[in-house]
């Protein structure tokens, strides 16, 4: 049996950004009647860049924080009346990131859905701070939400689910399937399979020529397994097809199945890594993020291995 998302954290900075993560997080959290957090860290009137003008800075805090809490009462009074379940709403202190990992493991949050810019290189916002974080070191899936475009589309009853055909990929299926299950939605599985090339010419940006055959039988293979996967689901009451398709750029590919009349979101397997060691997040779910219409699930493979190495840890003492 999947999980289900019992406490959906949904970190708010007072931005229209921020809240567009709302919509997204209400539709999951109502069919389970889940507990919303609405989380807020408190940033000093010094890291704002706010001027005293002959007030003392004790002063700034306190209206500052004063204007925090209002401003997180209003969100809740706001969206109260669309909540299935209970709504808390919190602010923290300390540095952002850590703040909201911190939260996440003390309070037992499931999953966590916030906003994101999606931008690349130096105008990563969002992406490139608190949330690269909390996909980077949480054990729990994150949903990303590029800002009001990425809405969950309502009209849509598909999750589209991109596999590579390991099994740490399958691991995105735990929480794929949980938001199936809440939705009645479908698991669309898909595999992207480029194709094998004649001639590999480095001036040109797409090669001209390419095995058929041979892209034939990989694909055929792709298929085979996500067939596979896919009667797996079918045997634990979840609706999954299986499309093994070719595509010479893989995240193109995806981004052309994962339009909103098609899809509700995507749920995508990373090692979340930084750095020169980025892999997963820096190529297919990072450019998911920055350029699917649909949110994006992304689930730190490595990140939920420990968590579950700690957990049999303690059950074996």
């Amino acid at each position: 049996m999947a999980p289900l998302f019992r406490s959906i954290m949904v970190p708010l900075d007072r931005s229209p950004l921020a809240e567009a993560a709302l919509p997204p997080a209400i539709a999951i959290a109502n069919p389970g009647r889940s507990k919303l957090r609405l989380v807020l860290v408190h940033r000093p009137a010094l890291l704002l860049g706010e001027e005293v003008r002959g007030k003392s800075l004790a002063s700034l805090e306190l209206a500052l924080r004063k204007e925090e809490r209002e401003y997180l009462r209003g969100v809740r009074a706001k969206i109260e009346p669309r909540c299935d379940g209970p709504v808390a709403a919190v602010t923290l202190g300390g540095a952002v990131g850590p703040a909201l990992a911190r939260y996440v493991r003390e309070l037992g949050v499931d999953l966590v859905v916030m906003a994101t810019h999606g931008r690349g290189g130096v105008q990563r916002a969002w992406l490139g701070s608190v949330a690269d974080q909390l996909v980077r070191t949480l054990a729990i899936p994150v949903l990303l939400v590029r800002g009001p475009r990425g809405e969950v589309a309502a009209g849509a009853d598909r999750i589209l689910v991109p596999l590579d055909g390991s099994p740490l990929a399958e691991q995105v299926l735990g929480p794929a399937s949980a938001l199936a299950r809440l939705w009645g939605a479908e698991l669309s599985l898909v595999q992207v399979v480029q194709p094998v090339t004649l001639v590999d010419e480095p001036a040109l940006p797409v090669p001209t020529a390419y095995d058929e055959e041979l892209t034939q039988d990989w694909r055929r293979q792709a298929q085979a397994y996500l067939e596979g996967v896919a009667e797996r689901l079918k045997d634990e009451g979840i609706r999954a097809t299986a499309e093994a398709c070719i595509g010479w750029s893989p995240v193109q590919t995806l981004v052309d199945l994962a339009r909103p009349e098609h899809a509700r979101l995507v749920a995508v397997a990373t090692h979340g890594r930084g750095g020169l060691q980025r892999m997963a997040l820096g190529s297919v779910a990072d450019k998911l993020v920055r350029a699917a219409e649909v949110p994006v699930l992304v689930h730190h493979l490595a990140a939920a291995g420990r968590k579950r190495a700690g957990a049999s840890a303690r059950a074996a003492r």
